[in-house]
């Protein structure tokens, strides 16, 4: 064991007497949720542990196993062909592999994009919403790792254990499992024999788990009505109606929060409302869609484009109608995050309210279908500046060569603008600025910004022809953030062509070939036969850029040049050494 592992469990032992981690507390009757809300959410996910939580659960038991490279994870069969899209066994899988397979969508559409998730992350979520948890190891022997990671999260008090958990014994003596003290009867336990147990001072615990009484709800009253201190249901929300505390009746209390009340409470009460999967709530949300409180509006279109199975286009007919401009720019909003079809938007073009135009275009650019040049190009030009960032967006989703042509045209007379601006705000000695003021600066900033994106969505030499222009173009001024994104965006672009970009290492100005030298560095291999070429450039600064990037990169092609070099340049010979021992370094087996 690891000096960290050791330290770890020093620590545990020595508060172990003050800590007894004890998952099941009763107190009023207990909820108790076998492997994650597994019948209503893929089990053992981040999103089946707090849905368990939100349905009424007071303990969560979940399974634990560790991966190849040491990873804590949650999984019950280590079989992943059962749970997940991936194939073998997470004990004999990298984390980051795992990272990649789909843990949702073996239950259907409407889970896909699941993940296993780490046991840390899942500590995280049960201290947030209050939980406690039983621990069902899997993997034998990870006792240390579990205690720590326990321990780091505070939660050693709110925890027991189960399964292969002997190792755990021996570390934390104070560690108790779900049987300590506790007697796990079946279905049809009566009053007296409750009694019987809680007078030899055990809790009594029902269990309606893979035992054909999963959706028996007059058992769990029964049970409930004998004085059981707990039940553990696969079935939690059946579970919450047996001891008294319906789910139903937290979602009315939500619902009236959000309906009444101050504007971040509301909206908050929404957003809570959209956590819960498998409730009939579209139509609630569809009303507060339509409040005239935008915060309370934004947080009901967020609960719609969140909600599984998707909402049909027909929730949101009433809001594109709305007399309320939030409302309609937030329906259009959803609907092109839902990728609704572009004709239900198109209407919302003729808005005049720049918000609502802001989001219909938005939207358009988003969703599939055929919108005309002629729609869009007069608000790229002539529309408010608020939108006009947009319309590029759109305008390269839908009619990418007229785009390219259009485009690059108006973003040079915003940038004109912006630095004409800036300009001013400099010459009058840079005056507080009042918030018209401010907000016309940051309406060309934004602006540009979208155009830029919007050049970035466009394929070809053109595309990149356009993005070099910006990327290699000299000047410190109010538009320069606009050469820095294109730079950045050149990076999986530029391998086609470097040339230009290698070209451009020699301006004369500094921050243009930082922004080139770099993008160089990142840009990959394909661009270094271009580099190479110029590594005996009579331009000094040039040259040692040249040399820095075949470094960075560990170009071993350049090894022989550079070692020519050596003998021939004192000038760089540090330089050149440099780069050698840093292109060796990255090699070392080569």
């Amino acid at each position: 064991m690891g000096l960290r592992r050791v330290s770890v469990v020093l620590l545990v032992l020595v508060t172990a007497t003050a800590i007894q981690a004890r998952a099941l507390q009763p107190m009023r009757p207990q909820l108790l949720c076998h492997r994650t809300a597994n019948k209503d959410v893929p089990e053992n996910t981040l999103e089946s542990l707090e849905q368990a939580a939100l349905l009424g659960c007071d303990v969560v038991e979940i399974d634990l196993r560790r991966t190849l490279d040491g990873r804590i994870v949650l999984n019950h069969d280590g079989i992943l062909e059962r749970l997940t899209d991936g194939v073998g066994d997470p004990e004999k899988t990298y984390y980051d592999d795992l990272r990649l397979i789909d843990a949702g969508l073996w239950m259907g559409e409407r889970f896909s994009g699941m993940r296993i998730p780490l046991f840390e992350d899942a500590l995280r979520l049960a201290r947030r919403r209050d939980i406690r948890l039983i621990l069902d190891i899997k993997t034998k022997g990870i006792g240390a790792d579990v205690l720590e990671l326990l321990q780091r999260e505070g939660m050693m008090e709110r925890v027991q254990f189960g399964g292969e958990w002997e190792d755990v014994k021996k570390l934390h003596p104070g560690a108790t499992s779900a049987g300590d003290e506790t007697v796990w009867v079946q279905p049809g336990v009566t009053a007296e024999q409750v009694k019987a147990y809680h007078n030899h001072g055990k809790a009594v615990f029902t269990n309606f788990s893979a035992n054909g009484h999963e959706m028996d709800l007059p058992s769990m009253k029964a049970a409930v009505a004998a004085g059981v201190d707990g039940i553990n249901v696969d079935y939690p929300r059946l579970g919450a109606d047996a001891v008294g505390r319906p789910v139903e009746a937290t979602l009315n209390a939500l619902s009236m929060k959000a309906s009444a009340g101050e504007s971040s409470a509301r909206a908050e009460a929404v957003l809570e409302l959209s956590r819960y999967r498998g409730f009939p709530l579209e139509g609630e949300f569809a009303h507060w869609l339509l409040d005239p409180d935008d915060h309370v509006s934004r947080a009901a279109a967020l609960a719609l484009v969140t909600s599984r199975p998707r909402p049909p286009i027909s929730a949101f007919a009433k809001a594109l109608r709305s007399e309320h401009a939030s409302a309609r720019a937030n329906a259009a909003w959803a609907l092109g995050m839902l990728g609704a079809p572009v004709g239900v938007v198109l209407p919302l073009l003729k808005e005049k309210d720049p918000q609502v135009l802001t989001q219909a275009l938005l939207a358009i650019s988003r969703v599939p279908g055929d919108v005309g040049a002629e729609m869009l190009l007069p608000i790229l030009s002539q529309g408010d500046v608020t939108v006009r960032g947009e319309a590029a967006l759109a305008l390269a989703r839908h009619q990418p060569d007229i785009a390219l042509k259009a485009i690059p045209i108006q973003l040079r007379l915003e940038m004109k603008e912006a630095v004409r601006l800036g300009d001013d705000y400099i010459r009058h000695g840079k005056p507080k600025l009042t918030e018209a003021e401010t907000d016309e600066i940051m309406g060309y900033f934004r602006c540009q910004m979208k155009m830029v994106q919007a050049l970035s969505m466009l394929k070809g030499r053109g595309a990149m022809q356009a993005l070099e222009e910006l990327a290699f173009r000299p000047g410190e001024d109010s538009a320069e953030f606009d050469s820095i994104v294109a730079a950045f965006q050149l990076w999986d672009r530029i391998g086609v062509d470097a040339l230009p970009a290698v070209q451009a290492l020699g301006s004369t100005d500094v921050h243009v070939q930082d922004r080139v030298e770099w993008m160089l560095v990142q840009a990959g291999p394909a661009v270094l036969a271009d580099v190479r070429k110029v590594l005996r450039n009579e331009n000094k600064d040039l040259r040692d850029r040249a040399i820095r990037i075949v470094a960075w990169q560990g170009d071993t092609e350049s090894l022989a040049t550079l070692r020519e070099m050596r003998k021939t340049d004192s000038a760089d010979s540090n330089l050149i050494n440099w780069a050698i021992d840093k292109i060796q370094s990255l090699h070392p087996v080569l």
